[in-house]
């Protein structure tokens, strides 16, 4: 059982005040979560700095989620390693616990996945103080009460481990005939102004709503944006390709700022779609 490395700190460690934070998050702008009924969908971008300051932007994403699908598929969550533990591609094989439950492994979509890439370790290591993934998995629960996951920590974000990532579960997934979504963990520009952090992160954000992957990390790369989860953002890119999308959409884009009114240096957060329909 991988236990919570962030909870009481990224959000609440009591369980009715994490829901109420997450109702919260929900209410400010994006709106209840409805079930089912929409779109498809392959793939979302969500931030994953504390839920008083990006909360209520992760929330567009998860209420996308939630228009798509009534029952819930398995989410492979991708985010970056902060803390340099670990494999460069690492996966967990457990179930991870919060405040709202336990969600579960699927640990055959996991060694599905592991199978079909050159890159990939099972390594609970990165996992353990790392908190890219953990904050995206209680907002899955609340929407669905119990979400099946394959948490995965990039600390190699190149273009050639997004790509081998995406394929990977794009080929598992369909040996399997698994419904499978891919959340790309990712904070946008760090520490500047909020003027500063959309001027390095809109070329980015144009190349994500064109699905156009090599573009994106040009873009963040000429601009020197601070995007910490660009390599899950990329496989998202690809995954979404590969799911037959023809587009991303930004759903969000808003910076620390708008919580806290100080805007000489924010963290900016961003929350998109790749949908199939």
């Amino acid at each position: 059982m991988r236990n919570p490395a962030v909870s009481g700190t990224f959000y609440p460690s009591r369980k009715q005040e994490l829901e109420g934070l997450i109702s919260e998050c929900f209410a400010k702008e994006a709106g209840k979560p409805a079930p089912g009924g929409g779109p498809g969908l392959a793939a979302v971008v969500s931030p994953h700095a504390g839920y008083v300051y990006s909360g209520w932007v992760a929330a567009f994403a998860f209420r996308e989620i939630a228009r798509a699908f009534k029952s819930p598929p398995v989410f492979v969550i991708a985010g970056p390693n902060h803390t340099g533990i670990g494999s460069p591609v690492a996966m967990s094989r457990q179930d991870w616990q919060t405040p709202l439950g336990v969600a579960k492994n699927d640990s055959e979509l996991g060694k599905a996945i592991k199978d079909n890439s050159r890159l990939i370790d099972f390594d609970e290591s990165a996992h353990e103080f790392e908190h890219s993934v953990e904050v995206q998995i209680p907002f899955l629960q609340y929407v669905y009460g119990q979400a099946e996951i394959v948490p995965i920590c990039m600390g190699r974000q190149d273009l050639a481990a997004a790509r081998d990532l995406a394929e990977a579960v794009a080929k598992a997934k369909a040996e399997l005939k698994r419904e499978a979504v891919l959340i790309a963990s990712s904070d946008f520009t760090h520490f500047e102004s909020a003027e500063s952090a959309l001027a390095r992160d809109a070329p980015a954000i144009e190349m994500l709503e064109k699905l156009d992957a090599e573009g994106f990390e040009r873009a963040r790369e000429r601009k020197n944006a601070s995007i910490c989860g660009h390599g899950p953002i990329t496989a998202a890119i690809h995954y979404a390709r590969l799911a037959g999308c023809s587009k991303g959409e930004l759903l969000k884009y808003a910076n620390s700022g708008d919580v806290t009114g100080d805007y000489g240096q924010v963290v900016a957060y961003c929350s998109a779609a790749f949908r199939t329909g």
